[in-house]
């Protein structure tokens, strides 16, 4: 647990302690006990993320409650579920209890000097609290302030545009084992002695990196995916001039699509793109990554399970990885017969936090006494990794494929998490190429960033790749040239979050009634949505935020914020749309309506029977009505009506 948050905590009770030294009314005390609640849930927030990442509240945690927690295996998290249902109860019980005691305390003698030291500590509990730095720092970002580090190195001079050369007539296959939480840690001997054994056999064989650290903006799985693909991190679109500010990504029908990822290159190459997950593709965005980068073939759990002869034989999360790598090896043999190049990316599940799941089929099911449950999912991963990496290597096409095997990310909290800290916690990552005839061991600094780099001469070419770097070559990789690489990561945020390429409107915009939706370039949206547009019909998407339990902001709050002069499209329920301007005839509250225009200016509205066309004229002559105040001011306090519904 953060240190800070320990001493906030002290900070915390030392304010509780002195506060009955103040003069307390009704009001003051009703404040008071709001400060306290806000501190608690800070803190219940903290603790359950930290549960789940082992580093508290960080950018994993902001992407999937923006995007959604769908496909996760809730049934893995019952207990920290409940954990956190109780300290929500026990913040509210406490904050009343706190009310009760302070109203209407009295002093004779009103002891200022102790009553400004309880606030101190207030403050300074506040003040160090890890969330509230995190969520400062977001702020900030959101804010579009220039980083000093961003102003220093420029991202433009450090990122490559991604670009393909042949160098080799040869062009194999790959299969592509993410595996999920392996990292280089497990295969620590001194720490975990015989746990990894058969892939361990396996890697010093063949050509296997030490020294991939963990990057920002890579440290969850759609992230880590996103690094090694791309070579860029994964910057929520929350965050930079051009992103939707804190709006879920779930109603997007794309993923970084200003990016050019490793797949796009290769399918130009002519390969065959393919994804097997055991889990749901609908999870964090997985298939919208993979849909917008070119692969062809994506298959999940819900694609998958028709496969299985026991229907019941599944985990929280989905596949057993036993029938993953069952399928996916009949997927291989028939790629492989049709002599069309591929790529095949497998995703694991059976070594996920916090239990991990074993397959029934590994022969070593226990590790050790067999009673961390995660340790022996890993031994398990380690017999079936290796059994799948031996099948294609003695299949007919084993001289052809190069295999590789990287952990997504680093492990967060597991059962196993108290022994991993105790080592240098890498990300595993090797190279099997059947050509390779000696083992090659590499401990050249980089991070998933770079393996796309590395990857791409194995398959006979030489790349640039964004962020990345050929760990094989002399030149330092960026992790290896900044002792600072987070912050400068985190510093390039804002030019990062420009590969969602939010598209500009060149065409008329059909809102389409039945579909409920329409479409912009290459990117569908569905309603209901707001969109912000500029003076050259650039959009910037706002879409309802859905977390499962919580209801969050509706779009009228979004454009409540907008500036008098924003020229805007909206698309919602007609029963709010109403708010702007009368609609006639007048439709039932559920139907969908349409309103464009500005705050400040003139709004048209309709009812979305079917369809509705926004011409660009229409919309070049909204962007530049005339507007007022006042006008803006009577809207705005239409739509605060609309909230207190």
């Amino acid at each position: 647990m953060n240190t800070l948050l320990w001493i906030s905590v002290l900070f915390f009770f030392f304010f509780l302690f002195t506060c009955k030294n103040r003069t307390q009314n009704s009001k003051s005390a009703f404040l008071g006990a709001l400060v306290v609640f806000i501190y608690m849930i800070l803190s219940a927030f903290y603790i359950v993320s930290d549960y789940f990442t082992g580093e508290g509240i960080n950018d994993a945690v902001i992407f999937h409650l923006l995007y959604g927690l769908d496909g996760s295996g809730f049934g893995d998290y019952y207990i920290i579920i409940a954990f956190g249902v109780g300290l929500l109860i026990a913040s509210l019980i406490f904050s009343i209890v706190y009310y009760r005691l302070m109203k209407n305390v009295l002093l004779e003698t009103p002891k200022k000097v102790r009553g400004f030291f309880s606030l101190m500590l207030l403050l300074s509990a506040f003040a160090l609290h890890p969330s509230v730095h995190f969520f400062t720092q977001s702020l900030l970002k959101m804010m579009g302030i220039e980083n000093a580090l961003s102003l220093e190195y420029p991202f433009l001079e450090y990122y490559q545009e991604p670009s393909l050369t042949s160098i080799s007539e040869e062009h194999p296959n790959l299969v592509y084992i993410f595996a999920e939480s392996l990292e280089d840690t497990y295969f620590d001997e001194s720490i975990f002695p015989s746990l990894m054994t058969r892939l361990k056999s396996i890697r010093e064989a063949n050509i296997y990196f030490t020294e991939i650290e963990q990057a920002q903006g890579t440290s969850w799985t759609i992230a880590g995916m996103t690094s090694v693909l791309c070579g860029i991190p994964l910057v929520t679109p929350s965050t930079g001039e051009h992103s939707p500010q804190g709006n879920s990504m779930s109603k997007m029908s794309t993923f970084y699509s200003g990016a050019v990822c490793m797949s796009d290159m290769l399918h130009k190459e002519g390969y065959k793109l393919i994804y097997r997950s055991g889990s749901s593709l609908e999870f964090a965005g997985v298939d919208k990554l993979y849909k917008t980068h070119k692969f062809s073939d994506i298959k999940g759990i819900n694609e998958l399970k028709l496969r299985l002869r026991d229907k019941g034989y599944q985990t929280p999360w989905g596949l057993y990885d036993d029938s993953l790598f069952e399928f996916s090896m009949n997927d291989f043999k028939r790629l492989s017969k049709s002599k069309q190049k591929f790529a095949m990316f497998i995703s694991t599940m059976d070594t996920h936090h916090p239990y991990g799941h074993v397959s029934k089929s590994c022969k070593a099911q226990r590790y050790q006494k067999g009673d961390n449950s995660m340790l022996n999912a890993a031994m398990c991963s380690d017999e079936l990794i290796a059994r799948f990496i031996e099948q294609i290597q003695k299949s007919p096409y084993g001289k052809n494929t190069i295999i590789v095997v990287g952990s997504d990310h680093l492990a967060m909290h597991n059962m196993a998490i108290d022994d991993l800290m105790k080592g240098k916690r890498r990300n595993q990552f090797m190279i099997i190429d059947p050509r390779q005839k000696e083992e090659k061991k590499v401990e050249k600094v980089g991070t998933t960033l770079d393996i796309g780099a590395t990857l791409l001469p194995f398959l006979g070419y030489d790349a640039t790749l964004g962020l990345g770097r050929n760990l094989l070559k002399e030149a330092p990789s960026l992790a290896e040239s900044f002792s600072n690489f987070d912050a400068l990561l985190n510093a390039w945020s804002k030019e990062i979050s420009r590969f969602w390429a939010f598209p500009k409107i060149e065409h008329d915009l059909v809102l389409d009634g039945t579909k409920k939706q329409f479409k912009i370039g290459s990117t569908l949206y569905k309603f209901p949505i707001l969109l912000r547009l500029n003076e050259t019909l650039e959009v910037n998407p706002f879409f309802e935020v859905k977390i499962k339990f919580f209801e969050t902001t509706k779009l009228f709050g979004y454009l409540h914020d907008f500036s008098d002069d924003d020229s805007f499209v909206w698309v919602d329920q007609c029963s709010r749309i109403s708010a702007l301007e009368p609609i006639q005839p007048a439709p039932t509250p559920s139907s969908y309506c349409y309103a464009f225009g500005k705050l400040g200016g003139e709004v048209r509205t309709g009812l979305l029977k079917r369809s509705k066309s926004l011409s660009l004229d229409e919309l070049h002559h909204m962007v530049s009505f005339p507007f007022d105040a006042e006008t803006a001011k009577i809207r705005r306090e239409n739509i605060m009506k609309l909230d207190a519904k």
